[in-house]
Order: C-alpha cells, then structure tokens, then sequence
C-alpha cells in the first residue's frame, strides 16, 4: 500500500456463475481491493478467480478454501496457479468452519469428521505447514530458460519438501515455480480465545471491540460490516472494512455508490499482499 485510505474486501455471497462474474467486474470497477469468492457453491472458487482474471485486471482474487475438501499438494498448485494468472493478485481465505458429512474411507487414514475441535486446530495448522512448504519448494532463480542449451530449471534450486506431519503428507516439489507473490496472501476470521492460523496476513472481526486483540497476531485487521445493517460505515481503527452478508443487485450497489464510494483509490494494481499489508492504520471513519 502507499496510501492510508481504508481497505476494502467483498465477500462475495453464494449465486450463479453469470451473476457472481458480473459482481466481481462490478467490485472491479469501483475501486475494491479484493473479493472472496464463495467455496460452498457448486463453482470451484479458484476456477472461478481464474476466469475474471482477464477482465477484472486489478481487484485482488480471494478462494474460500476449506483445507478438509482437498489435499494440500491440490490447493497448494491451485493458488500457485491462480497468483501466476492473476500476476500477483491471489489470496486464500482459510474456512476455518467444522466439516460437515460424513467420511466413506475405510482405509483407516485419519478424516476430520467427527474430530474434537483441538484436533481440528492442529490438523488445520499442519495443513498450513504442508502449503507452506510446497510454495518454498523452489528457489529464487530457479528458472534458468536458457534456450541455447536447452536447460529450463537448476535442478539445485528445486528441494523436495517431503512434508511428513501428524495429519498430512505431501512429498512435493509443486511441478510450477512459485507465482509473483510467492505465496498467496492468507486471510482468515478473528474470534477473540480462538486459534489464529500461522502466517495470517489479514484478520476479520466482527466487532470494534476486538481490533486490538487482532493486531497482536497480524497487521492488517478488518472490520466487518453488511448484513441486515443499513448501507454505512461505523468509525473504526481498523485498516478497512469487510463487506459480507450482502446479496447481488440493489443491495450491493447501494454500498458501492453510497459509503464505498469515496473510499476506493483508483489506480490500484501490484501484489496483493503489499496492497493488503503495505501500509499502516488509516485515520478512523466517521460514522455517516
């Protein structure tokens, strides 16, 4: 970031396909610096993010991603993927909510159904390590492309992680070098005594009263507003605002030709994360 205006981050709420694309060129043009895309719809999220990213050129492209739908290696390349389509545009919600259904696999490997909630912290946090791990899996400088000799990489600069922990095994290396950001900007919620993903780089909550407990564990916390709340924007000495809970139509564009509008700085553009984490606490809102 290089300015102090606050941030603005839409959650985008489950709809069609057509519809959810006309949102995002929506956000895209007013001036918002990301959008969540929904992961509980029939629309894979991250497929969805890639197809905007040709004509929503400059809002950043966030996945809710669960880490019980896939194995790490999957969404691990998949946002590696995205960061590389989108040039550096790429976050990853992490869904920290609890698995529904029920698991079929009678190989005996351990599933997250039915898991007490400290196993399923742990089993998230060895998840994270897993990604982790994959996107470190090759160096700076490992893309050789030299065409006279016909080597591509250094073999040298690319590591197998062989991820082996409590839950999750991933040998790697992923089969793509890192994109521009070398990892996806992580973002997640905020619940005061609850465990905070390692690594967040941005914390929503829910309430005014719990910003500064977030700033202990990350720099750039959001303030979520929408709902069954008018269209207006309480002061905050958070860095921005969380829009969620707001359907597609009039709904939304009485938030972004009403409060939203004068917050947006165009143009935007860069990595996510340094538009997201780059600058300090913006002047608090006053209340409309």
């Amino acid at each position: 970031m290089t300015s102090t205006a606050p941030l603005v981050v839409w959650f985008a709420t489950t709809d069609s396909t057509a519809r959810l694309g006309r949102l995002v060129l929506e956000l895209d043009a007013a001036g918002v610096d990301a959008v969540v895309l929904p992961g509980d719809g029939s629309v894979d999220p991250v497929l969805l993010a890639g197809f905007t990213t040709r004509t929503a050129t400059r809002i950043g492209l966030v996945a809710s991603l669960s880490p019980w739908v896939q194995p790490p290696f999957l969404a691990a390349r998949a946002l590696n993927t995205l960061d590389a389509l989108s040039r550096g545009r790429a976050g990853w919600f992490l869904d920290t909510t609890a698995p529904t259904g029920r698991s079929g696999d009678d190989s005996g490997r351990w599933t997250p159904y039915d898991a007490a909630e400290a196993e399923l912290v742990a089993a998230r946090a060895d998840y994270l390590a897993a990604t982790e791990a994959l996107w470190g899996s090759w160096e700076e400088g490992a893309i050789v492309a030299d065409v006279a000799t016909g080597r591509y990489v250094d073999a040298g600069k690319v590591h197998v992680p062989d991820h082996r922990g409590p839950y999750f095994a991933s040998r790697g290396p992923l089969n793509a070098p890192p994109g521009p950001q070398g990892r996806p900007t992580l973002l997640a919620c905020f619940a005061p005594g609850a465990d905070v993903p390692a690594g967040v780089d941005v914390l929503v909550v829910t309430d005014e009263a719990h910003v500064a407990a977030a700033r202990e564990h990350t720099a750039t916390v959001l303030l979520a507003v929408g709902g069954d709340s008018d269209a207006s924007l309480p002061a905050t000495t958070a860095d921005g605002y969380a829009v969620r809970d707001v359907a597609y139509g009039s709904d939304s564009a009485a938030w972004l030709h009403g409060p939203l509008a004068d917050l947006a700085e165009m143009p935007r553009g860069g990595l996510l994360r340094d538009r997201l984490t780059g600058a300090g606490a913006p002047a608090a809102v006053p209340t409309a």
